[in-house]
Formats: structure tokens, C-alpha cells, sequence
């Protein structure tokens, strides 16, 4: 099993750019607005937006890995002659748990079974927050059922002890390195 790659540094001035830009767009501002009464409903939106910009993600990493976009047939044929023909081939749903829960991602295929994401690597099927909130919780004094029941009452996210287990030593054998 494995996990995305590791968080980098985001510079938060971008960050609040972004937004900021976000939130000047009226039509959005009201959708978020109407639809964020409460803070459940802002987490429902956030988790929305990741399952979004992950699939958005994924499909940008196919465009790069075959050379041209989903819709620019004039590039699809220069790219065919000029090699081995590789096109699309449909998509896979996959559940990734986050911290904001479950989040359903649609991963693409291509027909020589060559592209492999790094967004979401085959067989991964947690998101690095969600092990670093499982060993911030473990740092903090938790029981590996204590962190289990956490995650199952605030995020909806089952996940087994030994998976817990497994993520904890992971990080103390890197520790104790």
C-alpha cells in the first residue's frame, strides 16, 4: 500500500491569492454562501473541491503523459506519427481517504497500460494528510483504537488497527533511524 507523495511547502500568500480571487467571483461567492451554513457544510465543500482538483490533477498528468490534451486531435495526430500510437482508454474510480473523509477520484487508463499517476499511485489508498494526522494523534498519547474511533466519528474513515499500526511504525522506524 502506498500513499501520495509527501506534502510540500505551500507559500501561504498564494494560497490566500487564490482564494481571494475565489471568493471575488459573485456567482461563487453566493454558491458558497448558500451552500456553507454550517461548519460540516464547509467541510463537505472543501472535500468537494479536493475530489475536483484531484481529478482535474489526474487528467492533466495523462495529457502530459501522452502528449496532447483530451480534445486537440491536431496534436493527437503529430504525436501518433511521430510514435507508437497510445490513446485513452476510459477510467477506474478509486476511493482515497483524506481528512476530510472518503473522497471518490476517477483515474485514468491508457491503452498500453503505461501511465502510472503520481497524484494517486496505484494501490494508494490514503492521502499523506491522513498519515500525518494519524501520527500527529499518535504523537499526542493516543491508542491506536483511540485514533481508529477518532477517525470513524469525525471523518467517517474506517480503517482497520493494523493499518494505523503499520503507518506508526513506519514513521518510528524513521525516527529511530
Amino acid at each position: 500500500m502506498t500513499t501520495v507523495s509527501p506534502k510540500k511547502n505551500h507559500d501561504p500568500a498564494r494560497v490566500n491569492e487564490i482564494s481571494e480571487k475565489l471568493m471575488e467571483n459573485p456567482e461563487l461567492a453566493s454558491l458558497i454562501s448558500e451552500l456553507s451554513t454550517t461548519a460540516d457544510d464547509a467541510s463537505e465543500l472543501v472535500k468537494g473541491l479536493l475530489q475536483a482538483s484531484i481529478n482535474a490533477g489526474l487528467k492533466a498528468e495523462m495529457d502530459a503523459h501522452l502528449g496532447y490534451s483530451h480534445s486537440d486531435r491536431k496534436a493527437k495526430a503529430q504525436v501518433e506519427t511521430a510514435q507508437e500510437s497510445n490513446h485513452r482508454n476510459g477510467s477506474y474510480t478509486k476511493t482515497v481517504n483524506s481528512g476530510y473523509g472518503a473522497v471518490e477520484v476517477t483515474v485514468p487508463r491508457d491503452r498500453a497500460g503505461t501511465f502510472t499517476p503520481r497524484m494517486v499511485p496505484k494501490g494508494a489508498r490514503r492521502l499523506t494528510e491522513l498519515d500525518d494526522m494519524i501520527v500527529s494523534l499518535y504523537a499526542g498519547g493516543m491508542t491506536v483504537r483511540d485514533i481508529q474511533h477518532h477517525l470513524a466519528t469525525t471523518l467517517g474513515v474506517d480503517m482497520s488497527p493494523d493499518t494505523i499500526s503499520t503507518i506508526t511504525d513506519a514513521v518510528l522506524d524513521e525516527v529511530m533511524i
